[in-house]
């Protein structure tokens, strides 16, 4: 339904089912009727409102506001899994983390949910992997917005594919305790609020090194937390926010405006997280970033 995603802008209803995954025009054949069969079950799906096929409307930013959107995570018992929901209680995304393999995939259909037939656990709508020290995690689009419709030997499946965001930690001392710290680049939006779509076949390199003189990407800092005696710990205002103390909370600005919160995570259960962000991030940006505190404690 609408409101389960009504700070964002609708995608056209016309908007295809990107390919992914296969390398050669054989496999081509397997991934277009894999396709077909699908779509029987996503039109029953449509039938009763319930099919969740257009991700774009994960990709943009959320609509403008002088507040920050509320939502938050719930965290699987095993901290393997995560749900992100509307303040309302409504379903949005389900993460799903591989420890060995150093990747989290993200699904636009809850496996939790009484008719889950449209899930489909090899088929996940972004994909999010990090380096082996932790310190580098990357989110792409597993069917790219630019490429969407070629052979998948002519997408950019086999170049990186389309890049959704990169996230960069570091650990830095701050009175007497260490703080977790991350930039985030993700791609910028031009002066008609368009987005830049990072495909590799449009001449983008790396997300993580846009260039100094790039205006198509943006930055972001994580806001410092300053060090309380009282409490003996690292301390960040959450301003509406009831907040327990954890290692994984945090709050991101845009760097050029680096006292303007535009997205916080913390912990306010013992499996559970607030994520409040606004524009110019996007659900699957938010999401995304507040997952790579997998490791923070």
């Amino acid at each position: 339904s609408v409101s389960r995603l009504w700070p964002l802008r609708r995608s056209p209803s016309g908007e295809g089912i990107g390919k992914g995954g296969a390398t050669s025009e054989s496999e081509d054949e397997d991934v277009d009727r894999w396709g077909r069969e699908r779509a029987f079950d996503i039109a029953d799906m449509v039938e009763q409102g319930m099919a969740r096929e257009i991700v774009t409307e994960f990709m943009h930013p959320l609509r403008k506001s002088s507040k920050l959107w509320r939502f938050h995570v719930v965290r699987s018992e095993d901290k393997l899994q995560y749900r992100l929901f509307s303040d309302d209680g409504d379903f949005l995304m389900y993460a799903r983390t591989a420890l060995e393999a150093r990747r989290v995939d993200f699904f636009t259909y809850n496996p939790g949910e009484k008719d889950d037939k449209l899930f489909d656990p090899s088929r996940p709508a972004f994909t999010m992997g990090w380096n082996k020290d932790k310190t580098e995690w990357r989110i792409v689009q597993e069917r790219c917005e630019h490429c969407q419709f070629s052979p998948t030997h002519l997408s950019c499946s086999c170049h990186g594919k389309q890049q959704v965001a990169v996230i960069k930690h570091t650990r830095r001392p701050v009175g007497d305790g260490i703080f977790n710290c991350m930039e985030v680049l993700v791609p910028g939006l031009y002066s008609d609020g368009s987005r830049v779509v990072w495909c590799p076949l449009l001449g983008r390199g790396d997300l993580a090194a846009p260039g100094e003189d790039s205006d198509e990407a943006q930055r972001l800092i994580t806001k410092k937390p300053t060090w309380n005696d009282e409490v003996e710990s690292l301390v960040l205002d959450f301003k509406g926010r009831n907040i327990l103390s954890s290692a994984k909370n945090f709050q991101l600005a845009l760097s050029q405006k680096p006292e303007h919160t535009i997205c916080q995570y913390g912990k306010i259960g013992p499996m559970t997280f607030s994520l409040d962000f606004k524009y110019p991030l996007s659900v699957i940006q938010a999401f995304g970033i507040s997952l790579t505190t997998l490791f923070w404690n």
